[in-house]
């Protein structure tokens, strides 16, 4: 009796060994599958605003603002722009610079007395900074949205007169009390394709055109880009 009893110890502990160590295994071997598996790293942001360098020209709707500019009408002038774009964060905010040249101007007319007047001035201009977002809606079409200062300096001009068949012209040294500077800001908004580029923009100068004139450069400039 007492060698079956013994037997029967026996081999409930062998069997207790052997499922501690089946139990150990398992453990073992799904901690080692567990262990061996990588998660995939995850993919980095797009850079949206690359750094880079672009060339614009267009038509330039030329007129006058405030209060002397009132009874004024537009004018089509154009113009072109180099600048580039440096980003500043991955979510396609940048800054830039432009360097360019434009015209301004506006015409006035009389019907009555068959009077017309046109005057149109051509600058150098620069933006000393520009900031701007572009937001990717895919990976090639982008649209951005910018805002900068700018400075220019006119460099030449004519003024026409016209009456009852009478035509008279004037260069800018003859106009009275024209300032050749201004200063102002430029506000825009444009699509992006790969590197091209539909770009409107409109520039409001801070200086009198004439001397107490209360007239001031009012500009909506239509361009077309290529980045590169």
């Amino acid at each position: 009796m007492k060698k079956i009893i013994f037997s029967v110890i026996v081999l409930i502990a062998a069997f207790n060994v052997n499922a501690q160590n089946s139990s150990s295994n398992i453990v073992s071997s799904t901690i080692k599958s567990i262990t061996t598996v990588t998660m995939p790293e995850p993919e980095p942001e797009p850079v949206i605003a690359m750094n880079q360098w672009f060339l614009r020209a267009g038509l330039n709707i030329m007129n006058f603002a405030g209060d002397g500019g009132d009874d004024l009408k537009g004018k089509v002038g154009y113009d072109v722009t180099l600048g580039f774009h440096k980003s500043i964060a991955r979510k396609g905010a940048y800054w830039g610079m432009e360097f360019g040249a434009s015209s301004r101007g506006a015409g006035y007319e009389e019907k009555v007395y068959d009077y017309e007047e046109s005057l149109i001035s051509h600058n150098v201009h620069i933006s000393p900074f520009t900031f701007g977002w572009k937001y990717g809606i895919t990976e090639d079409f982008k649209i951005d949205a910018h805002l900068g200062a700018f400075a220019a300096y006119d460099y030449a001009g004519k003024m026409k007169i016209e009456y009852n068949g009478y035509e008279e012209s004037y260069k800018m040294k003859d106009w009275d009390d024209w300032n050749r500077y201004d200063v102002g800001l430029n506000a825009g908004f444009g699509v992006w394709y790969g590197r091209f580029n539909l770009d409107f923009t409109f520039r409001r100068g801070f200086i009198e055109t004439f001397d107490d004139s209360e007239s001031y450069t009012n500009n909506f400039m239509i361009r077309l880009g290529v980045a590169f």
